[in-house]
Parts: structure tokens; C-alpha cells; sequence
């Protein structure tokens, strides 16, 4: 069924491409260079291991008060979300070691401590989202019809125009869908957006199946033999529920926002694009000196330079942001980012708010 769809093509090089790689080349070339953004890299998946099996430790085999409880509880967010943007995202793209099983294997913390399939991430995020970034009906991300309109293709409904105030509770259940059926469904379809994804096989499949079990007693089974059912399950849904908030807001913020492009296939087929310059203006860029949010958030904060560079690093993205910027204002490419979380948080909502007004009819759009 994915065969019959016809697949979407870039130019791949381009004077702006050849010019940004030649020089984030020669940066990385330094061997100073890359030990010390290995060693800050490798730093953080003890830390986030650390703060997980401390945590999780205290509530099990302490029982502490509530106060202390929800310290761990807050802990435990924390050390999911470090997994998630400082460990499993370089590892799943292989920028953590040279070799393919060793990124596997750390990026197995996808399943193991988040609870969805890292195999399966590795289809909707590297192949979807990254070379269709932005592109309705290829970009998974972009493509939640109809529950929200993200892209100005896709079509309207009337429930749109609240969709700036009703999406925030729909960005905490996306764990929750993940964890339960979002990855049964997507193997079911075989494909994400309209990339083929392989139903698991072999090791594949036991890493999928694993997996699930080991976040299943660690998360559920475990917490039952000490708590009762209520406490697991409140403690369960707020753990899932604000880590899906922070997850899916940090990727928002970077393509659903007022100044990214959107694409529609036929757009694409019509008008063929260097997909350097695609990534550039699907994406922007937030809080880029905010030192604090970047370590935090593994550098997803430069979006733009990830998608250029998936493979290098999230530690080298300050430095390779100054020599992306140099190389769009040389070749007339748009660069954008907001200086702020403020900004960005806006720019996000309005850019909801229009997407829900384009298309309703005058009276209901003025109304």
C-alpha cells in the first residue's frame, strides 16, 4: 500500500549545503573539538540513569511521605526527559558511537525507560520527520487531522478555531498513545506518514517486545506490589502525561510555529526544492543562548542544525548554529529562531489560531 503513494524528491546539494558542511567539517576536524563534545555528550546517561534509579529507588523501597514522594515523582520526569533528549534522540540517529548496534543499544532506553519502540521511532523521527519535515501527509508531526490542523493543506473544521486551547491536554496523552497503542497500530498500517515501517522480526522483535516489559514492571508491576492500584495509576498518568507535554511542545515549538514553512506533496512534485533550504525554513530555532535549556534539552533547542547535521553531536550545535547562520545570510536563505521560551510559546499558539481560523467561513472566522 506505501508502494502506490509516489515518493517525494529533493535536490540534495546546493551552493548554501556545500558551503555550511565544507566548514562544519573543517570544525569538527579538530580532534580537541570532538573529545570534548564526546565527553560533555557521554556525561549525561549516568546523570539521567543516576536521577531515574535514585528516584525510582526512594519510592519503592523507602515509601517516603508525600512531600518527599513528589520530589522523586518530579525526579523521575527528569530523568526521563534527559533520556529523552540527551541519550535515546543522539543514539537513535547515530551520533552516539561509529557503530550501528552500540546506538541501538543505548537507544534501547527509548523502550526501556519511556516505554515506546525505539524501532518505530526511528521511522516516524529519522526518516518521516527528517526528510519530510513539514510536508502534510509524509511528516508524521505535522499531520494530526482531525484532531488539529498544523499545516495551511490540510483541511478545515469548525472545532478548529479552539484548537490553540484544546491542544495542550491533547500534547500530554501522546505518551500514554504510545505506550499503549501507538505502536501496535503503526506496525498494524506498516507504514508512518508515508514511510514504510517493517513489522519487527528476529532481535528486532524481542527488543520491541522486551522492552515493554521491562517499562511495564518498572513502571506498573513493581509500584503495585508496595502501593495501592490508585496511588500507581495517579502516579503512572502524571509521570506519562507531563513528559508527553515537555516532549511534544520542544518539537512543536521548532515546526508549528508562525515562521516555519509548510509543504504540501503537490507542491513538492511541482516545484522541485534543495532540501538543505527546506530544512532551514521548516524549522526555527529557540532560546539559542539560553545555556541552561540547551544542556537540558540536548540541543533541540537548535533544531535547525540538527536537521542538517542528525549525526554530529547535539554538543557541537551552539557552534555549528554561528556557521549556519553565516552560510543563510550569505545565500539568501531564512534563518529563524526566537530569542525567548515566551516568544516561541506565542508564536506556536498564534500560529494554532490561524491555522484554525484559514478557511471557516467569514461570520465563524470573525465571530
Amino acid at each position: 500500500m506505501a508502494g502506490a503513494v509516489p515518493k517525494l524528491a529533493f535536490d540534495n546539494g546546493g551552493a548554501f549545503i556545500r558551503d555550511t558542511r565544507a566548514e562544519v567539517e573543517a570544525y569538527l576536524a579538530r580532534g580537541s573539538t570532538r573529545l570534548r563534545g564526546a565527553l560533555v555528550l557521554y556525561a549525561k546517561a549516568p546523570i539521567a540513569l543516576a536521577l531515574t534509579a535514585v528516584s525510582w529507588s526512594v519510592l519503592i523501597f523507602a515509601q517516603p511521605g508525600v512531600i518527599v514522594g513528589l520530589l522523586c515523582l518530579v525526579g523521575l520526569v527528569l530523568g526521563a526527559m534527559l533520556t529523552a533528549f540527551c541519550v535515546q534522540h543522539d543514539a537513535n540517529h547515530g551520533s552516539y558511537f561509529k557503530q550501528r548496534r552500540w546506538n541501538h543499544l543505548v537507544g534501547w532506553s527509548t523502550d526501556s525507560l519511556l516505554g515506546f519502540s525505539s524501532y518505530a521511532w526511528r521511522v516516524k523521527h529519522n526518516v518521516a520527520h527528517h526528510t519530510y519535515t513539514n510536508v502534510d501527509g509524509y511528516d508524521d508531526d505535522a499531520t494530526q487531522v482531525p484532531l488539529a490542523r498544523f499545516a495551511p493543506s490540510q483541511p478545515t473544521r469548525p472545532w478548529y478555531r479552539f484548537q490553540q486551547y484544546y491542544i495542550w491536554p491533547m500534547y500530554t496523552l501522546m505518551g500514554l498513545r504510545w505506550q499503549t497503542v501507538g505502536d501496535l497500530h503503526a506496525f498494524r498500517r506498516g507504514t508512518v506518514g508515508e514511510s514504510t515501517l517493517k513489522r519487527p522480526r528476529g532481535w528486532t522483535l524481542f527488543g520491541v517486545i522486551a522492552g515493554k516489559a521491562f517499562f511495564i514492571t518498572w513502571a506498573i508491576v513493581i509500584p503495585l506490589l508496595v502501593y495501592p492500584w490508585w496511588g500507581v495509576l495517579a502516579a503512572y498518568v502524571f509521570f506519562t502525561m507531563i513528559t508527553s507535554l515537555i516532549m511534544a511542545t520542544t518539537f512543536q515549538l521548532a515546526h508549528c510555529v508562525e515562521e516555519a514553512s509548510f509543504a504540501s506533496a503537490d507542491e513538492l512534485r511541482t516545484e522541485r526544492r534543495i532540501w538543505a533550504v527546506h530544512e532551514v525554513e521548516t524549522t526555527v530555532d529557540f532560546c539559542p543562548r539560553n545555556p541552561v535549556l540547551t544542556w537540558m534539552l540536548g540541543g533541540l533547542n537548535f533544531q535547525i542544525e540538527h536537521h542538517l547535521f542528525p549525526k554530529v553531536p547535539h554538543t557541537h550545535y551552539p557552534k555549528i548554529a554561528e556557521i549556519v547562520r553565516r552560510n543563510c545570510l550569505k545565500h539568501d536563505v531564512r534563518y529563524s529562531f526566537h530569542p525567548s521560551l515566551g516568544r516561541a510559546l506565542r508564536s506556536h499558539f498564534l500560529h494554532l489560531r490561524e491555522m484554525g481560523r484559514l478557511g471557516l467561513p467569514p461570520e465563524i472566522e470573525m465571530g
